[in-house]
């Protein structure tokens, strides 16, 4: 359970108010945060195991015009992993060729058997960080297969493939970055009933203003912001869609037992 922020376009925007909108909400997402800022091929990563409302970093980052192109942000709430920087997205891999994959999640993988492998060589203990090593897992197959680095079109259907295998009966409100592409996936319009009111408004919500595009868990400032297509994987390159899957049947409802299943997880931090 955690909030998702996404900013990508065609050239640096500034994004100081949006992104401290954004952040407020860790007054209940209060277990860590972090952003990654891809803009200009740099890759500038901080997290923290901390409210963001307590950052001194983030103070300071946003004392100044903070200007991104391509961009991650996210807070979380944890229900499965400690409590830790190691835990805070966004989390990170590498592929064969060296390209750098980056993570945020507003979701938990209840039962999904693909993930086994990846318990023992992951940093940190959350289920977001067996799907990064799952889906580059199977982008290094295809690596393999093809003898030499993928385009941008087989890499999208290696992450279409991976997330719509994982989908059903789990909650893959998701977004990832490849250094190139930023795939945007939401199978669920509710939030959890852990955190009552807070948590009712838990879908993934996409505005466009100028050729710049953002994608929130929650409808921030006065933009106009409309849901993205549910169940289905797209593609966007510096503010333009360029790829979209298409649409599968694994909307997530919560159960019962998915409740009782984050409670003794979140018992155990």
């Amino acid at each position: 359970m955690c909030r998702l922020f996404a900013v990508t376009g065609k050239g640096p925007i500034r994004v100081n108010n949006v992104v401290r909108d954004f952040y407020k909400g860790s007054y209940i997402h209060r277990h860590g945060w972090g952003y990654a800022d891809f803009t200009g091929g740099k890759d500038i990563i901080k997290k923290e195991a901390e409210p963001a409302y307590d950052s001194e970093y983030l103070d300071s980052l946003l004392a100044t015009p903070f200007y991104v192109q391509n961009a991650i942000f996210h807070i979380r709430y944890a229900t499965v992993g400690e409590v830790e920087p190691e835990n805070a997205h966004p989390l990170s891999a590498t592929d064969l060729t060296g390209k750098s994959w980056h993570v945020i999640h507003n979701g938990t993988i209840f039962d999904f058997d693909g993930l086994n492998e990846f318990f023992y060589r992951q940093s940190g203990s959350t289920d977001t960080e067996r799907l990064l090593l799952y889906i580059v897992d199977r982008i290094d197959r295809k690596i393999a297969e093809r003898k030499g680095a993928l385009s941008a079109a087989d890499r999208f259907d290696v992450v279409e493939r991976a997330l719509k295998a994982m989908a059903d009966g789990n909650k893959l409100n998701i977004i990832l970055y490849d250094g190139e592409l930023l795939y945007v996936h939401a199978n669920s319009r509710n939030g959890s009933r852990m955190l009552g009111d807070a948590g009712k408004n838990d879908f993934l919500y996409e505005s466009e203003e100028g050729g710049t595009r953002y994608f929130s868990t929650a409808p921030l400032d006065r933009r106009n912001w409309i849901p993205v297509r549910l169940n289905t994987v797209m593609a966007y390159r510096d503010g333009e869609k360029v790829f979209e899957g298409s649409s599968h049947e694994d909307e997530y409802f919560e159960t019962d037992e998915d409740i009782r299943q984050m409670y003794r997880g979140f018992s155990a931090l």
